[in-house]
């Protein structure tokens, strides 16, 4: 071919392409773009042969590239071949409050596009929400009758180059969070929430959902599959296939909304309330009888399943009505508001719920108790069960084993939700969905678990949390809503984070019922316990002061005038913390610090004056934390103790007993070394009157570790102490009964296996 001749080939090549309509070009009239009220994230929807699609821009920077839109029913496929019909806009800005959360009152301020397509007869409407801090859609289908989803084409196309933060699916949310590259996207299916960090750090999008789980019972949670160039396509839950592969709908239909928070700091992310936004407002017109609070709990520390299969020795605790009255009494002595009573109260033979509701009344506390999902079971949280457990008087229900991620878990959860409100009975669900800002119209809903937390540690479930975990929590399920991570485990074996990470966690993570993991035995020996008593569970404002998902966060939390820090790290790091960001009063406040120790075993407690030019220097252990209260008025104390204490160290001391130092013991001390009867530490007590009295034991062991005690000389009696501290460094009490003289006894102390070692002895004397 000559040179000519293909020269006017090319030319008439470039004229038939540029003349033919492209098969990429957006339909004529289709286009149509919103802005959020400030003007920083505009949505764009169009058509672009005859399929529907959207893009996300935060401040000109592209968020979500161009990404598919649509759902296939039994009847029509929303794919493609879609017609534009018409588009409005309305606008809005008002303020809420949810009783307790991370701040006291939440701004709804935001634009919303309807934009309707049609194919055929059938019409599909798309609501696209603007906010500043993000956006959110749902689909809905008009009409009559019912109609049957076969499957949904939403995408969230990341920029290229975009990784995150998130877990493999898992219907418990109980997943560890890890980071993914954009390569490891492209072929992984993940959970939401997903955080994304886009243009290197320069925009945060956290991907999830909202209005899942009071939509009605009408739609599955959903996964994100990735493809190249990190597209990821939505999908239902693996649990929903056990319905079949259609969702059943009744019509007009509206599905949950897609929802993506974006900021350009973390601050921001942490702060956002774009999840309860995308609720409908609360169905409980008077929500005062809806109190935040904190709760003693049994379960982590004290295990009573009585589960045949386990070894003698393990599970043995008696699990009782008294025992139960042990843990109002403490809750009470701490001003706590609730006990949580987990699973086997139905065995009790010594009292009832009913028995502990009157006698946690007598003590200003409430008790809350645990349920499941079988309702034909004596805890179902069925109707029939529900009412009677309301009449008795107890202030909620845990809903515990409600893993079902699909329509029908769903409509569960809504239905318990609904009825408890009824009743006014506060709910929190375990072994559940992620929250999706449903507690704005169910405020009886005051937390979920969702995720991997303190649980795995026990009976060493795998995996246990890591400290790169437990500081991606701040940024990822906690700014969805409450969660029941049941916080500060210091008694088992297989830590791995301090004392110091383990404290902050009351602070940095957000439960409108915190759960505090350990038994009352443990916490009643332990410095931080101080901080415990003060720390609330509700909030009027919340600060990101430092942090980084999988590193470090650095948390601040006001009540009233009081400020709490939390603070938890991966590696070792000191933090700066200046208390101008705090915008404090003028005067002089208090500042308690409670820090990492010279071991992960151990905190040590700083008092100081400061003043809001002042600034906290704090050094963190790796895996390490610390928690501060900044107060012109309140002081962290230990409750009141009404045992009169005699110390191992100041006691008559036999054989190879000897005096250890102990960072955590009461006066610095401990008395070891008496295994296999090698050595035994006497006691010399008084009491005024002769009769049974309680003796607390405080001891230090690992494994468990059964004394002789002799009174006055006498015989041995062996007591079978089955729960051991978790450490050499951790102090734990058992309370038994002895019978005393008028005057004085001794009481000794040996080991005829095993030797614990001991901290000091109390009686009560009455």
């Amino acid at each position: 071919m000559s040179f000519k001749k293909a020269v006017s080939l090319i030319l008439v090549l470039t004229m038939i392409f540029t003349f033919v309509p492209s098969a990429f070009a957006i339909d004529t009239g289709t286009e149509y773009s919103t802005s959020s009220p400030d003007g920083s994230l505009t949505a764009t929807m169009y058509l672009e042969g005859g399929g529907l699609y959207y893009t996300i821009t935060k401040n000109g920077a592209t968020i979500v590239e161009k990404s598919r839109l649509g759902l296939k029913t039994s009847d029509t496929d929303f794919y493609s071949g879609m017609s534009f019909v018409s588009t409005s806009t309305t606008s809005w800005n008002n303020t809420y409050s949810i009783p307790g959360g991370k701040k006291s009152e939440n701004q709804d301020n935001a634009v919303q596009r309807e934009y309707a397509v049609s194919k055929g007869s059938a019409q599909l409407i798309i609501y696209m929400r603007v906010y500043d801090d993000g956006f959110g859609f749902r689909y809905a289908i008009p009409g009559m009758g019912e109609a049957f989803i076969e499957k949904e084409y939403t995408e969230y196309n990341f920029p290229n180059g975009t990784g995150g933060w998130g877990h493999p699916p898992v219907n418990t949310y109980e997943g560890t969070w890890q980071y993914y590259s954009p390569t490891a996207l492209n072929t992984s299916t993940i959970s939401m929430p997903f955080l994304a960090s886009i243009n290197n750090n320069s925009y945060w999008a956290l991907f999830t959902e909202a209005n899942v789980f009071n939509a009605d019972g009408t739609y599955c949670p959903s996964i994100l599959t990735g493809s190249a160039g990190q597209n990821m396509r939505f999908s239902c839950g693996a649990d929903q296939a056990l319905y079949g592969t259609q969702i059943q709908v009744a019509l007009p239909f509206q599905s949950p909304y897609r929802a993506v928070i974006v900021t350009d700091n973390l601050n921001d992310l942490v702060n956002s309330t774009l999840v309860q936004n995308l609720n409908p407002e609360s169905k409980i017109d008077d929500t005062s009888w809806i109190k935040p609070g904190i709760s003693a709990w049994s379960w982590w520390s004290e295990d009573y399943y009585g589960d045949p299969n386990v070894p003698e020795g393990y599970r043995e605790v008696p699990y009782s009505y008294e025992r139960q009255k042990d843990y109002v009494d403490f809750a009470a002595s701490m001003g706590w508001d609730y006990v949580s009573v987990d699973a086997g109260w139905v065995k009790w033979t010594d009292g009832t719920i009913e028995d502990l509701v009157q006698y946690a009344a007598t003590k200003d506390v409430g008790i809350f108790i645990w349920a499941s999902p079988y309702v034909h079971t004596p805890y179902g949280a069925s109707r029939m069960n529900l009412r009677k457990w309301a009449s008795w008087g107890i202030k909620g229900v845990k809903v515990d084993m409600t893993a079902n991620e699909s329509q029908v878990g769903m409509s569960f959860l809504e239905t318990v939700a609904d009825y408890a409100a009824e009743l006014k009975l506060m709910v929190y669900f375990h072994n559940s969905t992620k929250p999706g800002g449903e507690e704005r119209t169910w405020p009886n809903v005051i937390s979920s678990e969702g995720v991997l937390g303190s649980e795995r540690y026990k009976l060493y479930w795998p995996p246990a949390p890591t400290a790169a975990h437990n500081t991606t929590l701040p940024f990822t399920r906690n700014v969805l809503g409450s969660m029941d991570y049941t916080p500060v485990a210091l008694s088992n074996t297989n830590k791995n984070t301090t004392q110091g990470h383990q404290l902050a966690m009351s602070v940095v993570y957000e439960s409108k019922i915190q759960n505090y993991a350990d038994s009352i035995d443990i916490y009643a020996n332990w410095k931080g316990t101080e901080l415990l008593r003060v720390v609330p569970a509700s909030w009027d404002e919340t600060k990101l002061l430092d942090g980084f998902p999988g590193t470090h966060a650095v948390m601040a939390r006001r009540s009233g005038s009081d400020w709490y820090i939390g603070a938890m790290t991966v590696g070792a790091r000191t933090i700066t913390i200046p208390l101008s960001s705090l915008n404090l009063d003028p005067g002089d406040y208090t500042a308690y610090v409670y820090k990492d120790g010279a071991t992960g075993e151990s905190i040590t407690k700083e008092i100081s004056t400061v003043t809001a030019s002042s600034t906290l220097t704090i050094p963190l252990l790796a895996t390490g934390g610390a928690a501060v209260l900044i107060s012109k008025t309140t002081v962290p104390s230990m409750p009141d103790d009404p045992y009169t204490y005699y110390e191992a160290e100041s006691a008559t001391l036999t054989g190879s007993a000897n005096v250890v130092s102990c960072v955590n013991c009461s006066n610095g001390y401990k008395v070891g070394n008496m295994g296999s009867n090698a050595g035994a530490v006497e006691f010399n007590v008084t009491v005024p009157t002769a009769g049974t009295y309680k003796v607390k034991i405080n001891y230090l062991a690992v494994g468990e570790r059964w004394p002789n005690y002799s009174l006055n000389g006498g015989p041995n009696t062996l007591l079978k102490i089955r729960l051991d501290s978790g450490s050499w460094n951790v102090v734990r009490s058992h309370v038994t009964t002895m019978n005393l003289n008028a005057g004085s006894n001794t009481i000794k102390l040996s080991y005829p296996n095993w030797g614990a070692e001991i901290d000091n002895i109390g009686v009560l004397i009455p």
